[in-house]
């Protein structure tokens, strides 16, 4: 298994889950490692492919770039399982077993529908996104615009500019932007690190409280915050269940079972108000006038936030 840096937490999330699932059989070794760089990937994986693993999972950083990579584990016989993405043209040609990856684009809808309400209609928006060219931020940032147009049409996303995941780089894009752009409303991150980068910027100004800020992720930290009402909300993304799922489907493959194409596990949207309900025993939380389940996983999760454990 390599996944991109661990130095993101949500991705560490994934890499534990996924260790913690191994751990449960005897007969189970995972070579887990995170990456700097595309570059840095190549090479693990590669090392990965020569040691003859059994199945391999991998998190890219660019779809593309991944390819000769695929062609490879294919030569070798290896089962390949792409992490918390999608690469185009590798289903059904023996490249790619399983994607396994939530649904991006409505997990950036349901925040840009909620943001549209809360804003009333109109307000100007400052959108961080991810990597240049990885699938789920740009997927995430695409359907959060798509959302806030729903609820929204008269808002307008001012800017949208990449903040490589990182929080340093988040906070100089942000203070640059807030520097361009006067009268922002609400900022969008791509995940919780960015969201974070752009408090900074927001303190600098004197303007926290004053702007809607959102993350994306749900890591401890990030529901810490939105339960702090730091962050009005934080999209929910269960890395953990695409670390475990991805043992339980290499597994499966290698007994000679089918495996679904896509495993997709679900996306929400948690604000502070939610959390003060599973706080108070919610089974449920209503999202965008749906309701949404508060099974074991998420209140453990939802639990350690609030105790200030993270």
């Amino acid at each position: 298994m390599v996944t991109q840096a661990w130095d993101n937490p949500a991705i560490k999330d994934m890499a534990d889950a996924a260790i913690a699932q191994a751990g449960k059989h005897a007969n189970v070794e995972l070579l887990a490692q995170d990456s700097a760089n595309m570059q840095d990937m190549i090479s693990k994986v590669q090392t990965m492919i020569s040691r003859k693993v059994d199945a391999l999972g991998i998190e890219p950083w660019d779809k593309q770039q991944i390819m000769p990579m695929l062609q490879q584990a294919k030569q070798a016989n290896i089962p390949v399982f792409i992490l918390q993405s999608e690469v185009p043209g590798t289903q059904g040609n023996g490249l790619v077993v399983s994607s396994l990856i939530g649904n991006e684009t409505e997990g950036g809808k349901v925040a840009g529908r909620w943001l549209g309400e809360q804003l009333g209609g109109s307000g100007r928006v400052l959108v961080l996104e991810g990597a240049p060219a990885d699938t789920p931020g740009i997927e995430r940032a695409n359907g959060f615009e798509q959302g806030l147009a729903e609820t929204a049409p008269d808002a307008k996303v001012v800017a949208r500019q990449p903040a490589d995941w990182a929080r340093d780089k988040a906070l100089r894009v942000t203070t640059d932007l807030l520097t361009a752009n006067s009268d922002i409303d609400a900022i969008f991150a791509d995940n919780d690190e960015m969201a974070f980068g752009a408090l900074s910027a927001l303190r600098a100004r004197k303007l926290e409280g004053k702007v809607t800020l959102i993350g994306y992720n749900g890591t401890c930290i990030g529901l810490q915050a939105t339960y702090q009402g730091t962050f009005a909300a934080d999209g929910v993304l269960f890395l953990d269940l695409i670390g475990a799922e991805f043992i339980d489907a290499s597994l499966a493959t290698i007994k000679g079972e089918k495996v679904p194409a896509k495993i997709e596990p679900p996306i929400t949207l948690l604000t502070t108000a939610h959390l003060k309900e599973i706080e108070q025993g919610a089974t449920s939380v209503t999202v965008n006038g749906k309701p949404f389940e508060v099974d074991d996983l998420l209140r453990a999760r939802v639990t350690k936030a609030i105790s200030g454990t993270c």
